[in-house]
């Protein structure tokens, strides 16, 4: 998605223009607003676009699609994925303190189906908190799968490699049960895994950091952490034809106390198919 700009203002009179109360007009195409890393698109005629602040009083979400969202959760002491009335708005979804696996403890917020890489320009971006960093399992980012409570990529809980549980998948991963305890940029395309790599960025408890997915229309991923590009492009990183959902899922890796995940927003835009 990121743009190189060919031409200034006043060079394309015929494409750009002051309007009668001096705000600035675009004839055609969209306009791209913030710097590489956090771009926005606006224009709603060539690109199809959600951003959720998670403003409210407290609406529950759940398996029913509520807003959008849907919540899956596992069986002991989880709590679903719950708009609170913070400043600027949050959702937050309650990680359970019951044995280390995403059928207990895990949380899940998807939407729908609705994006694919080969529309062009797809997007993933969002601001996440995790209350703790010391033994959780957390995924940021897009899946193939809405159906069921589900860890996209997880660690295999061996040196620093990864199991794949979604068909295709991309994002961002912190795990402790790697051997590095950093953010991990991770793919699948079809049941074939992407070359992970380790982006370097550690996690701070209790603060936000905004993490950012572009796809190619070939599936080529570019990932940005506060607005900064980690790693290189990943080949392979998902498959362009296969319908993905915005996705934040988390578990505890161990059997004590309840983490929370908190998003400040999620943005996804796309191309119109």
């Amino acid at each position: 998605m990121s743009t190189t700009r060919t031409s200034s203002l006043f060079s394309s009179s015929n494409e750009v223009c002051l309007g009668p109360n001096q705000e600035f007009m675009s004839k055609r195409g969209a306009i791209v607003l913030g710097d590489t890393g956090s771009q926005f698109y606006l224009g709603p005629q060539r690109f199809v676009s959600i951003f959720s602040d998670f403003e409210g009083g407290g609406q529950v979400y759940s398996t029913t699609v509520v807003d959008g969202w849907r919540s899956r959760k596992g069986t002991t002491n989880t709590v679903d994925w719950t708009v609170t009335p913070a400043a600027s708005g949050t959702v937050v979804g309650t990680i359970g303190d019951t044995t280390a696996s995403m059928a207990v403890s895990g949380v899940q917020l998807d939407a729908g189906l609705c994006w694919k890489p080969n529309q062009g320009d797809l997007v993933f971006e969002a601001r996440v908190a995790l209350s703790q960093i010391t033994t959780i399992a957390v995924f940021i980012g897009f899946t193939d799968q809405t159906a069921a409570l589900e860890m996209p990529i997880q660690s295999a809980a061996s040196a620093d490699t990864i199991t794949t549980n979604a068909t295709d998948a991309v994002g961002f991963m912190f795990d402790t049960s790697m051997s590095t305890d950093t953010w991990h940029l991770v793919g699948v395309a079809n049941n074939v895994d992407a070359t992970r790599q380790n982006s370097a960025a550690v996690p701070v408890a209790a603060t936000f950091q905004i993490f950012r997915v572009e796809l190619t229309s070939a599936g080529v991923a570019t990932f940005y952490i506060d607005g900064a590009q980690v790693g290189t492009a990943m080949t392979g990183a998902t498959t362009a034809t296969v319908a993905l959902t915005p996705v934040i899922a988390g578990f505890n890796r161990t059997t004590t106390g309840t983490p929370t995940l908190t998003a400040d927003y999620v943005y996804t835009s796309a191309a119109r198919a």
